[in-house]
């Protein structure tokens, strides 16, 4: 299909809905768990593999998307993304064995992982004068909406009718639409190539060997293990641990995600003039003092305010770290963006799992005690990202 230039409100607005939606289905298995416990007749550590398992469908993904996004266009990557995901909502919603919901969640999340390459390496192509990372967290903004109103609807749907297997259905609404959306937008061409005479192969080898994407990798490897950590089993700490009813605890689910929302607008605004270093550093410090004084209150006063500050300090690290990175090669940003991506997933599988097991050996308490850690690690790899990347950009001046 031919080319065809797009206006920044077309292109931006096109962006946003792609990440509403990603947000909506990305946080669609969380609110709920309980539901799958009960379904499944399975146990808490059981419960973190079927989430692990989606987590490694996403890690599967990105390479190919970002191979496409580099090679032919950005609409395919985000197109071939949403069939994948619509097919295996409706296996989803449709399987009676556990097995066959493993194996759903895989897909379904490696679709996932298509729309999401593709919806972080749009802001790239978003003209402006806007630093990448103010741009990038503005984009971001439009997924904590997704990720907001999902559990809260979620949660009313629930408290309302209790079968969750209709919600798999309904999730193909946005998907649809979205597709008929993307099919039918102009976009403008793909950024210049350094080579294009080079192979995907060596685009990889390229992006590996400079050694910043491998940093970044890491940093998102851990936030994301992080934010997975809290926002797929907050709903069930509540539940289980403090005893709040079903429309209390995906609430609070929601309430992560407005602050989510209202850091990545804050971000944003903020990221013009303030380097996306000062905004990680100050985040990854504050974020884990947030979620250890979590962990020692009980009343939902308390409880609520505390979430709101964990939303806050997670708002920033993904746009920030990601758009700081992928945009110092745009030739290669889809690359880039595929090999980060892989980080942020391999991070949600590992950590996913890693929390269910520990909530199922010792407790959620102390299970918790494993996001507060995460963050604090994201500051040093994204720190050691920055220190690459600028070592790299001087030897490149010398010469």
């Amino acid at each position: 299909m031919k080319n065809r230039s797009a206006s920044e409100g077309a292109l931006f607005a096109l962006n946003g809905a792609i990440m509403i939606q990603h947000g909506v289905l990305l946080l669609l298995v969380g609110p709920i768990v309980p539901n799958l416990m009960e379904t499944f007749g399975i146990d808490e550590g059981t419960t973190g593999l079927l989430l692990a398992m989606g987590s490694f469908g996403f890690l599967s993904g990105p390479l190919i998307a970002g191979a496409i996004i580099d090679r032919i266009h950005i609409r395919w990557a985000v197109i071939f993304g949403l069939c994948i995901e619509a097919v295996f909502l409706l296996l989803f919603g449709w399987s009676r064995l556990f097995l066959v919901a493993i194996i759903a969640n895989f897909f379904l999340h490696m679709g996932a992982s298509f729309v999401e390459t593709g919806g972080n390496v749009m802001p790239t192509l978003i003209p402006g004068k806007r630093s990448a990372h103010s741009k990038m967290n503005m984009v971001h903004l439009f997924f904590s909406i997704g990720a907001f109103v999902g559990p809260f609807l979620v949660g009313l749907y629930l408290n309302t009718f209790g079968a969750w297997r209709p919600l798999f259905i309904l999730a193909l609404l946005p998907t649809g639409a979205l597709f008929l959306w993307t099919m039918a937008a102009r976009f403008p061409d793909r950024a210049p190539r350094a080579a294009e005479h080079s192979g995907q192969l060596q685009d990889l080898v390229a992006v590996l060997g400079n050694g910043t994407a491998v940093w970044g990798s890491l940093t998102l490897l851990l936030y994301v293990g992080a934010e997975v950590g809290v926002s797929s089993w907050i709903v069930h700490y509540l539940q289980k641990v403090l005893g709040f009813d079903t429309v209390s605890s995906t609430a609070g689910l929601s309430l992560l995600w407005v602050f989510m929302m209202v850091g990545r607008y804050t971000n944003g605004l903020l990221g013009r003039k303030v380097s996306a270093k000062s905004l990680v550093v100050v985040s990854g410090i504050a974020g884990t003092a947030a979620v250890m004084g979590f962990i020692f209150v009980t009343d939902l006063v308390p409880v609520y305010l505390l979430i709101a500050v964990m939303g806050i300090c997670l708002s920033g690290v993904f746009p920030n770290v990601m758009a700081e990175l992928n945009s110092r090669d745009p030739a290669r940003a889809g690359t880039v963006t595929a090999v980060m991506a892989m980080g942020a997933a391999l991070g949600a599988g590992i950590f996913q799992w890693l929390v269910g097991i520990i909530a199922e050996i010792a407790s959620l308490r102390i299970a918790f005690i494993v996001p507060a850690v995460l963050q604090g690690l994201t500051v040093i790899t994204f720190m050691a990202a920055l220190r690459t990347g600028n070592a790299i950009r001087s030897i490149r001046t010398r010469r």
